[in-house]
């Protein structure tokens, strides 16, 4: 069959040339009936369905039509340079995907036969990984990567099996798969980085209204009250301006200069707290309007070193301890527990929001019990403690702790309690959006860490570990 000579318009001629090399291709390629069937089928039946899991078990399912083939289907890592398996012919999707040794080297461009198996690389294109990543001018390619993979554009391997077991038919055949499987690959990739983009987003949003724009309620209040205490100390000046008319008496003076004291205090210690909570509002507005976040489309940590129990639970604690004191809950602190750790590296403006969260949760949730001595007891305790074997055995990891009393929770309500939107059993009447422990999970988990709720008699603790070199650990073993 002769390509007929067409006349095009030049912002065509590219799509027009694309074409004539595709039909070159086919025209050159000849399949039997079995194989071209098959090709078209997997062409319909991809196009029904964009989500990526289903789309690798269409790719392993087709070499059972072609005899004793089998396949297995793997993903590039970027970050650890390694191929991971994440479906095969036999028992389909493998979760957690496992790294697999047998894979030829990142650097594979053609087709490689290795133990057994002959493996496809897979480009978000027709044809080999681009060379230069920037753009081409004129000739340009028309189905570059997507910028997040070009940087490298291998996506991936498809291994057929045995090798022995493949004929000149079935090569062809793969060759062509393969291709629309690299270019499909892509695209369900690009679309799962920018659905997780939006999703993360959206759950930002909520991290900003829930530890930002609720927080900067209190410092409207405390406004009012500096505002409040302005206009005593304008009326105790038109006051003591009458007295002086009048001739004040030394008693009089006394009396009104130790209402000017009270006043100066109450607005001294109000200009203190309003500082704590623009201090701490501007590092929260810091850690989460991050330019990163954005581009990222997760969290990125900004890590500092710090002494968590001094730099970050007593500053956060002291923003609370005015409403835990107004709702009868006492602190009960370790002793020195700055002094008995060392130095992490955290990220401070998302970790303080961790405790927050946890404080704010405190004046909300605490209720009074009676302890194993008999007496009430409505309490706040933190602490923290060394853990072994973490996140893996011969590591050790640091266990914060944050202890409330109350009415032990369910094991079912601990183990969903650190979702999104879940709330207790006994929170009506109680304002939140159950987005907190949610945000607690999410930063303890970037930092490599996990979150947990352990129930005892007498109430929750609600706890998180974070991993530490093994430097360190030894460190605090010896303090």
């Amino acid at each position: 069959m002769n390509v007929p000579e067409i006349q095009v318009v030049p912002a065509l001629q590219p799509f027009a040339d694309a074409l004539s090399r595709s039909m070159h291709l086919y025209r050159e390629t000849r399949l039997d009936l079995l194989h071209d069937t098959l090709l078209k089928a997997f062409v319909d039946i991809i196009h029904r369905d964009h989500s990526l899991e289903p789309f690798f078990q269409v790719c392993m399912t087709v070499p059972l039509f072609l005899g004793d083939l089998r396949a297995d289907f793997y993903l590039f890592n970027q970050k650890t340079n390694h191929f991971l398996r994440v479906c095969d012919s036999v028992t389909g999707l493998i979760e957690p995907p496992q790294l697999d040794e047998t894979t030829p080297g990142a650097d594979i461009r053609e087709v490689v036969d290795l133990h057994g198996r002959r493996f496809y690389p897979l480009f978000p294109r027709t044809g080999t990984a681009r060379q230069d990543p920037r753009p081409k001018q004129g000739n340009q390619e028309l189905y570059d990567p997507d910028p997040y993979f070009a940087s490298h554009s291998l996506l991936g391997l498809y291994a057929v099996s045995l090798v022995e077991s493949i004929t000149e038919e079935d090569h062809c055949f793969f060759q062509i798969l393969t291709r629309w499987i690299g270019n499909k690959l892509n695209n369900r990739l690009i679309a799962n980085r920018h659905l997780e983009h939006l999703q993360f987003l959206s759950s930002l949003g909520r991290d900003i209204g829930h530890n930002i724009i609720v927080p900067n309620m209190h410092l409207k209040y405390l406004l009012r009250q500096m505002e409040k205490q302005l206009d005593e100390l304008r009326q105790l000046e038109e006051q003591a301006k009458k007295l002086f008319e009048k001739g004040i008496s030394p008693q009089e003076f006394s009396k009104t200069l130790a209402r000017c004291r009270r006043q100066r205090e109450a607005l001294e210690e109000s200009y203190r707290e309003l500082l704590r909570h623009h201090t701490q509002i501007s590092l929260y507005l810091e850690s989460l309007f991050r330019e990163q976040h954005f581009k990222k489309g997760h969290l990125v940590l900004k890590p500092t070193r710090c002494y968590v129990e001094r730099d970050i639970i007593l500053p956060q604690l002291e923003l609370y301890k005015k409403k835990l004191e107004r709702q009868g809950i006492t602190i009960e602190k370790p002793a020195n527990l700055y002094q008995q750790e060392f130095p992490l590296m955290v990220d401070v403006g998302l970790l303080s929001q961790v405790y927050a969260n946890l404080f704010s949760n405190a004046v909300k949730y605490t209720r009074e019990v009676i302890d194993h001595q008999g007496k009430p007891r409505k309490a706040l305790a933190y602490g923290a403690e060394m853990v072994e074997d973490f996140p893996v055995p011969g590591r050790k990891g640091i266990k914060f702790n944050v202890f409330t009393t109350g009415p032990p929770l369910s094991e079912k309500e601990r183990e969903e309690i650190f979702q999104e939107g879940f709330r207790l059993a006994n929170s009506d009447g109680i304002e939140g959006s159950g987005h907190g422990l949610d945000f607690i999970r999410r930063v303890i988990e970037v930092h490599g860490g996990k979150v947990g709720c352990e129930a005892t008699p007498e109430g929750n603790n609600f706890y998180f570990i974070l991993p530490i070199s093994p430097v360190e650990g030894e460190k605090y073993h010896e303090q």
